[in-house]
Parts: structure tokens; C-alpha cells; sequence
């Protein structure tokens, strides 16, 4: 699924001073604006450290400079961590698309034994 938003995205990139990939976080615009984050990841072995919410807050400040006024973010029902993570970083719940997740993917995932069926989605303002 990232593969379809890399070409139509901007790619943030946060890179350790042996040029090495730490993070990323692909932005899309969906209109002027606004626009959503599709992918935040942080290596394995950084996860948990902080180092997520210092790329989302270095790249929320960007957008704000830009002059975006609105981030928009989806996430799946089985994706706790992320709820916290999100609203940590002043995300608001504003909706669910129930069963996005089984008519959007061939296969069943599950997170900690949670079956993931709805995305939800989340809003901050700028």
C-alpha cells in the first residue's frame, strides 16, 4: 500500500549521522491545505525511544511553515499503540470506516491478538 502513495508523496527522512535511515514519514496532500500523513516508521531498535514524535513534531512544524492548516492520519481499530501515539501528539478521533481493513486487504491481519477491520481516522489542526 506505501508503494502506491510514494510517487504522489513527499518523504520525510531522518537520517543518523552515519547516513544510515533512522525514520520516515511519507506526507500526501489531499487539497490546499490539507494533508495526510500514509507511513511513519522508525527502525527497529530506535522504536520506543522518542525518536517518532521528534520526526512527526520536526515535520508538523514544516507543514505549519508551509502554511497546511489540517493533518490527517488513519490508522487501524488493532493499532493501540498508535491511538496513544497519535493523541500524544494532539490528534483528535473524528471517524471510523468500519471494515475498510477486510475489503481493502486479501489477507487477515492481526495486532496483539486483535483482528484488524476498521481504520480510523484521525485530525490535527496546524
Amino acid at each position: 500500500m506505501v508503494r502506491r502513495y510514494l510517487a504522489t508523496g513527499v518523504l520525510y527522512t531522518w537520517r543518523s549521522e552515519e547516513d544510515e535511515t533512522m525514520g520516515v514519514l511519507l506526507v500526501v496532500e489531499l487539497e490546499p491545505g490539507k494533508v495526510e500523513i500514509k507511513n511513519i516508521a522508525v527502525r527497529e531498535g530506535y522504536q520506543g525511544q522518542g525518536f517518532g514524535k521528534l520526526l512527526m513534531q520536526a515535520v508538523l512544524r514544516q507543514l505549519k511553515e508551509q502554511e497546511y492548516r489540517e493533518v490527517v492520519v488513519h490508522t487501524g481499530n488493532s493499532s493501540i499503540g498508535n491511538f496513544a501515539f497519535y493523541q500524544k501528539q494532539g490528534f483528535r478521533m473524528v471517524g471510523i470506516d468500519f471494515d475498510y481493513f477486510i475489503r481493502e486487504y486479501g489477507e487477515p491481519i492481526m495486532e496483539d491478538g486483535i483482528p484488524c477491520r476498521d481504520q480510523i481516522k484521525f485530525v490535527r489542526p496546524l
